[in-house]
């Protein structure tokens, strides 16, 4: 993943692996813990690098990192959800990477909470302590969260006289100081995560949240190993252009029965692979 850009493909059926099974040229895959033991165990036989992600700790009752905390206050019970505890979440983290260990992925990466730049932080740096109690054979990806930031960030349109320096008044300049953090805490390789947006006019119920022009400018000052949920055909120039790794949202596994004038006479999977095979 050293300055190379590769297409990742994320699957999460069967029905997925047999189509990738067809591609020729180079390609990663991506998967989550959550999915079926033979799944995952079949994705290593394809011999391609193998990316694992965290979906394990997704749950619509109750986030994976919350806990109740129940206190009695002004002659009351008060009940509410609170950040878990330091000895639970890393026992959840170190039941993560140890379901990882038994597929020998080549790459993992480190849980995070979307929306949650901070709190990511920290689960990284108990990820990464996790990491390295036991020899293991994959490298740890720390997942900066950048979303939440760059579509949030409130812009004074007039600065206060006692304000801080334009430049110091950015998601820029906050995002460097996060992504200085993860390195220094000693991750190699980093992913940048919460690019994508809700938005119900698509299909997959997601968008991307930058232009060509606001990626291109992002990769550029940042520097990162792949950013998740970036490849698409209209990105495939940034990306290579910055030999960023990245993998999609759905896109790829379109169906043409349900879009035949795009995809009736194209193959996106083998159309970006062998974009990514081109000379530069």
């Amino acid at each position: 993943m050293n300055n190379t850009f590769l297409p990742i493909f994320s699957i999460d059926r069967i029905q997925h692996l047999q189509k990738l099974q067809n591609l020729q040229g180079d390609y990663g895959v991506l998967a989550t813990t959550s999915c079926y033991k033979k799944l995952l165990t079949t994705i290593r036989k394809l011999k391609k690098p193998f990316f694992i992600d965290s979906g394990v700790f997704e749950h619509k009752q109750q986030a994976w990192y919350y806990e109740l905390n129940c206190e009695f206050k002004n002659n009351q019970w008060i009940r509410k959800l609170q950040l878990a505890n330091e000895k639970k979440l890393r026992k959840t983290i170190k039941e993560y990477l140890n379901r990882c260990d038994k597929f020998s992925p080549d790459y993992v990466f480190a849980p995070d909470i979307i929306g949650e730049p901070l709190i990511s932080l920290y689960l990284a740096n108990l990820s990464l302590q996790e990491y390295w109690n036991k020899p293991r054979i994959y490298h740890l990806i720390g997942v900066v969260q950048i979303g939440e930031i760059l579509y949030n960030w409130t812009e004074k349109s007039v600065p206060c006289q006692d304000s801080l320096l334009p430049y110091y008044n950015s998601p820029k300049s906050f995002l460097t100081s996060l992504i200085s953090e993860y390195r220094n805490m000693g991750y190699k390789y980093l992913a940048l995560g919460g690019l994508l947006k809700l938005d119900k006019t698509t299909r997959t119920g997601l968008k991307f949240g930058l232009s060509t022009q606001e990626f291109d400018e992002l990769l550029t000052w940042s520097r990162p190993n792949f950013v998740l949920g970036g490849l698409a055909l209209t990105r495939l120039e940034v990306l290579k252009k910055h030999k960023v790794c990245a993998d999609s949202t759905g896109w790829l596994w379109w169906d043409i029965r349900y879009d035949k004038k795009r995809f009736e006479n194209r193959n996106p999977l083998q159309e970006v692979i062998n974009f990514a095979s081109e000379s530069s």
